[in-house]
């Protein structure tokens, strides 16, 4: 076994539990005691053989004196012994496989759950980067693989090797050098065969996972703009992608799965053929029919021995081959899990109990921001102040800075240099969890679970904890009331694949009750109410001022009829604040805001 394949499981056997090593542990009694059974059917069924051909077993059996001696009755008692001790040396080898796959699955919902913990503690801009590519493939396919194909193979390689080894132990002690000469052909013909075979098991292995990423690519992406699929009659383009991947990835998929079988099926053909050789050796070398009667029991021996060894010596050969084809696998579930953790994940009971909400004013000083895959600053030396209460609106065109300002207000991202502060206090790491929790953020495209309105707006929040006179508080500010109502199942009512059963305008009015909901003392409308009628959006807009005095809203919009009311705009231009002021300001002292406004004025003249 290579120092990288060694090296590998290692890593993987820090990660695991104290209590999965515990059971790691006690798998070895169980396979010894497993193991020291099969030895004992294979000593009985050569002491029953050489009964029956009348020659005397020596050494004689522990107790044997209270056995009859006549012939028949000895023959008799061996069978009824060795068919027992077959029953329970099958029953322990069951319980031992069923307990490794008990172990197995645990410490494959171990695995997955650090995945998912790994993934929930990076920062926000990891999904941002090809690092948070195809997660979920990597997280549910990769380490299900690494469950099947190294956790598996190891379990059944370390109680193999302790049945394989007692057997072995039993069939040299009755054939002394004879089987040791077949031991040693049986690992030089597999090591043989292994040499030959592995580096295709890896390459094969590696290309599939490449080329699997790319099957789940093109499916993911084509069911996730389905619409656009319908719209451009793209079915074709689509179809012709994902057969093109499958083919490349075709003769992978087999061949990973294919070449592990290999050594296991090639050595057991080969191992029959040497006892059997190697029984029959002297028989035809002596020509002499009577020695028969004492090759027979050794040729039984042998052959049920053989029974025997093959299932766990089968086990250990391909556990050997599959722990090799799983390597590639732990590579990529290892990425995942070994990831550092980049975010405070658990909320500091002490400092959140410290956080004050914000009275006064919330500030942004001197604040820089590069993106990690991006040359230039998205906003540089960036101060503002918005005043707790009102309503602000950020405006500018795409990639001015808006969405990167409204991140590092919302704490997804770590200034480059430069702080926030919260009523002039500097708001620290120990407190972003504290302040995220008060903040909520509405995009324009919305994501919803495929679960009932009441899961979608109560978000994160066990079903018996949930508040139902607060769900309905805040869908009548979002709006919302008279449509649930209408509903035959009102909130229980499934909205479909991330909302697919409700219109634009619903999903987003949805995301807004979400926020209500969490008595939000910042909430961020991101585009949020451009799939709703100016109607609804006014409404909208006047419930949240009643409901809510304290309330600070920040809009990014270019709708007029969101901004024209807002306390303070703020126009972006090459990440600065180009200009600021009320509405009636912006139009007198910004060139740019005007032309804003009448192209916005132009284009609905047009319709």
């Amino acid at each position: 076994m290579s120092s990288k394949t060694v090296n590998l499981l290692l890593r993987l056997l820090r990660l695991i539990s104290f209590k999965r090593k515990i059971s790691l542990v006690k798998l070895i009694p169980l396979a010894i005691i497993t193991g020291f059974a099969d030895v004992i059917a294979v000593g009985l069924v050569s002491r029953v053989f050489t009964a029956v051909v009348g020659r005397e077993n020596r050494p004689s059996i522990p107790f044997s004196d209270l056995f009859s001696q006549d012939r028949f009755w000895k023959v008799i008692w061996l069978i009824i012994f060795y068919v027992a001790f077959n029953w329970l040396a099958s029953f322990l080898r069951l319980y031992l496989r069923a307990y490794q796959e008990k172990l197995r699955a645990g410490i494959f919902l171990d695995l997955s759950q650090m995945a998912q913990r790994k993934i929930f503690s990076q920062k926000y801009e990891f999904f941002l980067t090809d690092k948070s590519e195809n997660i979920s493939y990597k997280i549910l396919l990769n380490i299900q693989r690494v469950s099947e194909k190294l956790i598996r193979p190891v379990l059944q390689i370390g109680s193999g090797f302790f049945i394989v080894t007692f057997i072995f132990i039993a069939i040299l002690t009755f054939a002394k050098v004879t089987a040791f000469y077949l031991i040693i052909c049986l690992v030089i013909g597999y090591t043989f065969i292994s040499l030959i075979v592995t580096p295709k098991i890896r390459k094969a292995s590696q290309e599939r996972i490449t080329l699997e990423a790319e099957i789940s690519k093109v499916m993911n992406e084509s069911v996730r703009t389905i619409t656009d699929v319908h719209l451009t009659n793209s079915e074709n383009y689509f179809q012709k992608k994902y057969i093109n991947a499958g083919l490349n990835a075709f003769p992978f998929l087999w061949k990973a799965e294919t070449y592990p079988e290999f050594p296991r099926s090639l050595i057991e053909p080969f191992g029959i053929t040497l006892i059997f050789s190697i029984g029959i050796f002297p028989l035809l070398s002596d020509k002499n029919p009577e020695n028969l009667t004492e090759i027979v029991p050794f040729l039984a021996t042998i052959a049920v021995a053989s029974l025997k060894l093959t299932p766990p010596l089968q086990d250990l050969f391909r556990g050997i081959t599959d722990l090799r084809s799983g390597i590639p696998d732990l590579e990529e579930s290892l990425k995942i899990i070994e990831l550092s953790d980049n975010r405070q994940f658990y909320l500091n009971a002490q400092k959140a109990s410290e956080f004050a909400k914000p009275k006064k004013f919330i500030k942004l000083n001197s604040l820089s921001y590069k993106y990690p895959f991006a040359e230039k600053y998205s906003v540089k030396d960036l101060n503002l102040s918005i005043k707790v209460g009102s309503k602000v609106a950020f405006v500018g065109k795409t990639g001015s800075g808006k969405t990167t300002t409204v991140n590092n207000i919302l704490c997804l991202l770590e200034p480059i240099s430069g702080y926030i502060s919260i009523d002039g206090k500097k708001l620290t790491k120990d407190l972003i969890s504290s302040w995220q929790g008060i903040c909520s953020y509405v995009p324009q495209t919305i994501n919803l679970l495929n679960s009932d309105i009441i899961s979608n707006i109560a978000y994160g929040i066990e079903k018996e904890k949930v508040d139902e006179k607060k769900v309905w508080e805040s869908l009548k500010v979002a709006q919302l009331e008279d449509l649930i109502n209408e509903l035959p199942l009102g909130l229980k009512t499934i909205v479909g694949d991330n909302g697919i059963r409700l219109s634009g305008g619903q999903r987003q009015r949805i995301a807004i009750a979400r926020a209500f909901y969490r008595n939000t003392k910042l909430l961020i409308f991101d585009e949020a109410t451009s799939a709703l009628d100016n109607k609804t959006e006014s409404d909208l807009i006047k419930a949240i001022n009643l409901i809510n005095k304290d309330l600070t809203i920040i809009f990014i919009a270019h709708r007029l009829s969101t901004i024209r009311d807002c306390d303070c705009i703020y126009e972006f231009e090459n990440g600065h604040v180009k200009s600021f002021g009320t509405y009636q300001q912006l139009v007198e002292k910004s060139k740019s805001f005007y032309e804003l406004i009448n192209a916005e004025k132009s284009t609905k003249d047009l319709f």
